[in-house]
């Protein structure tokens, strides 16, 4: 029997035999979440797109049930009424909605439920939620919500606001939300988001080296030294991992050939790049076309002082963008006054993008 390949390249999907955990950031949430009484009741996660945000969160709270049976995982859309869907998701979960019936609390006018004869009747989707985890609590259970790619928008501020309340009533309700640097910076600074400028933050960075070739080696069945210049590649970048570990997969040649390199850089271009690219500003972009014009093909470094000499704007203008570009996980300084592409073949990319606007 032919065995399937197993590096998945959808975003957020992930296989057990090629994930690479991150166990540093999974314990610190998971610990803390068990504790008697947690240091903090949510956290965001950020990163880069194609940095392995969804498939941290989906292995996390995978291992958080499995270690612990009390957890009740709900995972929403950013783009719904947030208070709505969780509790529809908690009057779906068969233990729970007995529980309801049996407490007649009848959710039927916000279109939860059905009608409960001599029921007490709830109309607010807070008061709705709250009364659903004050059942929670009497089982002895806790309650964990995930927001995928969470952003500054009305629903995510007024579930955060409930979120907070929630906590201060002491309610077993906890949080992770995962988004790109910037929408999570913009959700933090929103008016009265208090609890959300708090809340701690894991960035989601590039893989280690050593982890992918291991991976490589084993799945691949290439060498130790040939799975090291493949990891190489991605330079770290999750997505790239899976996308190489795909193409070398099902091609006959194992190494890292022209072709297939040629083949994972237009992958990434369309199917990331792309959309990174268009979400920069016009000034971010034109940082990045001087940083990938003036790169050495000898050398990912390339020195601020390249980029100041070919832009028309000054010095503190100059380090405004590099740092702006830095916290959207773009690039990175190995050493003062030089910085670095995260992303692998990401100048490659820019020398054509730049064609198009």
């Amino acid at each position: 029997m032919i065995k399937e390949n197993p590096f998945i390249t959808s975003f957020g999907t992930i296989n057990d035999e090629t994930y690479i955990e991150r166990i540093d950031e999974e314990n610190k949430i998971i610990d803390d979440f068990n504790r008697q009484t947690s240091s903090s009741n949510a956290y965001m996660v950020a990163g880069v797109r194609g940095m392995g945000k969804t498939a941290f969160i989906t292995h996390l709270t995978d291992k958080i049930v499995e270690k612990n049976k009390e957890w009740i995982v709900v995972n929403l859309s950013s783009q719904n009424d947030l208070l709505r869907s969780l509790a529809a998701n908690l009057q779906a979960h068969s233990v729970l909605n007995s529980k309801f019936v049996e407490m007649k609390l009848d959710f039927s006018l916000l279109g939860i439920g059905v009608s409960i004869q001599g029921g007490t009747k709830i109309s607010d989707e807070e008061v709705m939620v709250r009364q659903m985890l004050t059942v929670v609590k009497k089982l002895n259970k806790k309650v964990l919500v995930t927001i995928d790619e969470a952003s500054n928008q009305d629903n995510m501020r007024k579930f955060a606001s409930s979120f907070q309340i929630y906590i201060r009533e002491r309610l077993p309700i906890y949080l992770i939300m995962t988004g790109l640097y910037k929408n999570i910076r913009s959700l933090q600074s929103a008016k009265n988001m208090t609890f959300l400028k708090r809340t701690p933050r894991i960035d989601i960075g590039p893989l280690g080296l050593n982890s992918i070739s291991k991976k490589y080696e084993k799945i691949i069945g290439v060498s130790f030294e040939e799975a090291v210049n493949l990891a190489k590649i991605t330079k770290g970048y999750s997505y790239a991992y899976s996308l190489l570990g795909n193409i070398i997969w099902d091609s006959e040649d194992k190494k890292d050939d022209s072709k297939i390199v040629h083949e994972l850089i237009d992958i990434l271009e369309q199917r990331s790049y792309d959309q990174i690219w268009n979400e920069l500003t016009d000034k971010e972009k034109e940082f990045l076309i001087y940083m990938a014009e003036a790169k050495n093909s000898d050398s990912d470094v390339v020195p601020v002082s390249e980029i100041v000499r070919r832009s028309n704007d000054s010095s503190a203008l100059i380090n405004e963008y590099r740092n702006r570009l830095i916290e959207n996980g773009l690039i990175y300084a190995p050493k003062h006054g030089s910085i670095a592409f995260v992303l692998p073949f990401f100048d490659e990319s820019i020398n054509r993008l730049k064609l198009f606007g």
